[in-house]
């Protein structure tokens, strides 16, 4: 009669399927692993286009309401490519009774310019003030 008499570890197909299933989802996780590493190995550079959004916003916002225009942002020297967009809102859609169109988004997108990937997207309503009487 055979007994056994330590039942312990596992057996030599138990680890060759082990084996099998860790080499199907290895590569798979390593390539997930990489595309979100690749996007956040350099935290600096999206933090320097974050703070060069905000600039141009305030270089557009600190203009009088109807003078507000998208001008050539970009200089040749610029590490990314910037796009501005403005237009008027129905303010209806803001949830204002008012019927005027004294609104605008100003949106600003920072692109990077070798691989032409969205970076950051920055955008603002702004209104026109009631002239001081």
């Amino acid at each position: 009669m055979l007994s056994r008499t330590n039942d312990k570890g596992f057996t030599l197909i138990e680890l060759i399927i082990f084996i099998i299933i860790g080499a199907i989802f290895l590569p798979a996780s390593m390539v997930a692993f990489t595309s979100v590493m690749s996007n956040y190995s350099r935290p600096d550079y999206y933090v320097k286009a974050r703070f060069y959004a905000d600039k141009r916003m305030a270089e557009i916002t600190s203009k009088p309401y109807d003078q507000m225009l998208c001008s050539a942002l970009t200089a040749d020297d610029d590490p990314y490519e910037t796009t501005c967009d403005i237009q008027p809102i129905n303010p209806f859609d803001l949830g204002t009774k008012s019927p005027s169109n004294d609104y605008k988004r100003i949106r600003i997108s920072i692109k990077d310019k070798n691989s032409d990937s969205l970076i950051d997207e920055v955008s603002t309503i702004v209104t026109k003030r009631p002239n001081a009487s």
